[in-house]
């Protein structure tokens, strides 16, 4: 698992503000959670809580809301993050997420983040707030059009 990890971290923007040696650290110090999900299968329902955010690792998936799960509010793609509010603010989820054709993901739970080394979890942390920013600003944007990418 030793090289897909370093291929990962590497290709994941998030991570792009590790060192070399914090993603040697990253590989052999932590247990991670990998999920699959098939199409339409859900991945987050809105109003669940959790202390845990993803990384889409294969697939595509799009998010919605309850009232109305047709309408797709944004569409994720390979190395996107989500999750993230419910992840940095301790409320419940507040949209769905769902599997468009074959997904992975890495789960990283609030417990698994507080292992690594401070000089991770602040780049995590402050990509995490960047992310959550730009959901936030683009939640008064006009929606993509529906469908899996």
């Amino acid at each position: 698992m030793g090289y897909l990890l370093d291929e990962f971290f590497l290709s994941v923007p998030m991570f792009a503000g590790i060192s070399r040696a914090d993603i040697r650290y990253l590989e052999s110090h932590m247990e991670y959670t990998f999920v699959s999900f098939d199409d339409g299968e859900g991945i987050i329902e809105e109003g669940a809580t959790s202390t845990a955010f993803f990384i889409l690792m294969r697939g595509s998936a799009h998010v919605t809301h309850k009232s109305n799960p047709e309408y797709v509010l944004s569409v994720l793609g390979e190395g996107d993050i989500f999750g993230e509010m419910s992840y940095l603010t301790g409320n419940s989820r507040s949209a769905n997420v769902v599997a468009c054709g074959y997904v992975m993901a890495m789960r990283l739970t609030h417990e698994v983040v507080q292992q690594m080394p401070a000089s991770i979890r602040e780049v995590i942390k402050d990509k995490l707030i960047e992310v959550m920013t730009r959901r936030i600003k683009l939640s008064h944007s006009p929606p993509p059009k529906a469908g899996c990418v």
